[in-house]
C-alpha cells in the first residue's frame, strides 16, 4: 500500500505544470465541462446522488447512524477554480458520528480533468504543489468521464473522533479552495 501511495504522489507531481495551468486558465477547459450534471438527467447520476444519507442545515451536512453514505462531486461552479459539492453546497462541513462506517462515492463531472477526494487531518492552507501527508482514506486520482458517463469511484472509511479535511490533491486545486472540513464526534 505504501508503494502505491508513493507512486500516486509522484504521478501527481509529474502533471503539476499542466494542472496549475488548467486550474488558473479557465478558458483552457471551458469547452470540456458538462454543466448538466446538477439536473441529474443521467440515470447513473440520479442513482448515485440518491445514496447520500445526509441532512443539510446551513453550510453543514449532518449524517447519523452506524453506516453513512456521502456523495461528493467535483464541479466547477465559478471559473477557474474547482470545488466539491455535497447536497448542492459548495465545500460544506460534514458532521459524522464517531464509530460510523462511512461509504463515500466521489463523482467527477469534469470531462477534461481528473480530481481526487482524499481525507487528511492536515488543516489548510495547502500549497500549490501539495504534499498532504498522511492521507487517511480517499480515492487517489479519480477517473475522468468518458463515453457520456461521469467518472466516479467509491471507498469506505472507519474514522475515529476528530477533525479531518477532504481535499483534492491535484496541484493547485486545494490551494484555490477545493477542500472542506469533516467533524467526527
Amino acid at each position: 500500500m505504501y508503494m502505491q501511495n508513493k507512486m500516486q504522489k509522484s504521478w501527481y507531481v509529474s502533471i503539476g505544470t499542466a494542472a496549475i495551468l488548467a486550474a488558473t486558465m479557465g478558458t483552457a477547459m471551458a469547452g470540456t465541462l458538462d454543466t448538466t450534471w446538477k439536473e441529474a438527467t443521467l440515470p447513473q447520476v440520479k442513482a448515485l446522488l440518491e445514496k447520500d444519507t445526509g441532512k443539510v442545515s446551513g453550510d453543514t451536512v449532518t449524517y447519523s447512524g452506524k453506516t453513512v453514505h456521502v456523495v461528493a462531486a467535483a464541479v466547477l461552479p465559478g471559473f477557474p477554480f474547482p470545488s466539491f459539492e455535497v447536497h448542492d453546497k459548495k465545500n460544506p462541513t460534514l458532521e459524522i458520528p464517531a464509530g460510523a462506517t462511512v461509504d463515500v462515492t466521489f463523482i467527477n463531472t469534469n470531462k477534461g480533468f481528473g480530481h481526487s477526494f482524499d481525507i487528511t487531518q492536515k488543516a489548510p492552507p495547502y500549497a500549490v504543489m501539495p504534499v498532504i501527508d498522511p492521507i487517511v482514506a480517499g480515492t487517489g486520482f479519480s477517473p475522468v468521464p468518458t463515453d457520456g458517463k461521469f467518472g466516479y469511484t467509491d471507498f469506505t472509511w472507519h474514522p475515529a473522533a476528530g477533525t479531518y479535511y477532504y481535499v483534492c490533491q491535484i496541484p493547485g486545486h486545494a490551494a484555490t479552495g477545493m477542500f472542506g472540513k469533516i467533524v467526527v464526534k
